[in-house]
C-alpha cells in the first residue's frame, strides 16, 4: 500500500510541474491597447527615422474602442497650419489592423510597437497590393 501511495504522489509531482509553463504569462492582443489618440512623433523610412517639426508635429491617428477612427495631417508644413480629417473604420487581427477609408480604399498596417505610451506602425498593403520594402515608412507615434 506504501509503494502505491509513493507512486501516486510522485506522479501528483510530476503533473504539477509538467503543466506550469512560460506561456502562461503570454497575454493575447487586445483592441484596446491601441484605442486612444496618438501623436506622430517620427516617420522612420529605410533607417532614417526623421522627427516631425512644423505642423506635422500636431498630426494624429486616433483609434476609437467602438471600432471607429480618424486622422487629422496638415496640408502644408509651413504655418498657417492648414488641418485636414479622415475617417475609418478599423479591425485589428494580431498585430495587422486594418483602414477601411471612404473613397480611398483599404489599408493594411503592421504593428511594430505597442504598449501604454508608444505605437509604431507600417503600412504594409494599400488597397490589396503590397507596398514594396523599399518604401515601407515607420510612423512612430505617442499617447
Amino acid at each position: 500500500m506504501k509503494k502505491y501511495l509513493v507512486h501516486i504522489l510522485v506522479l501528483v509531482i510530476v503533473f504539477s510541474f509538467t503543466s506550469c509553463g512560460s506561456d502562461d504569462d503570454v497575454q493575447p492582443a487586445s483592441q484596446d491597447d491601441i484605442v486612444g489618440v496618438w501623436i506622430l512623433k517620427s516617420v522612420e523610412n529605410q533607417g532614417f527615422d526623421v522627427p516631425t517639426m512644423d505642423c506635422r508635429a500636431q498630426q494624429t491617428i486616433t483609434f476609437n474602442s467602438d471600432l471607429t477612427g480618424g486622422e487629422r495631417f496638415p496640408e502644408n508644413q509651413m504655418a498657417p497650419c492648414d488641418f485636414s480629417t479622415t475617417s475609418y473604420t478599423w479591425i485589428r487581427n494580431g498585430n495587422l489592423v486594418t483602414q477601411s477609408v471612404a473613397g480611398e480604399g483599404t489599408f493594411v498596417n503592421e504593428i511594430i510597437l505597442v504598449n501604454a505610451t508608444q505605437l509604431q506602425i507600417v503600412v504594409t498593403e494599400r488597397n490589396g497590393m503590397t507596398v514594396p520594402q523599399n518604401q515601407q515608412e515607420i510612423f512612430k507615434y505617442e499617447k
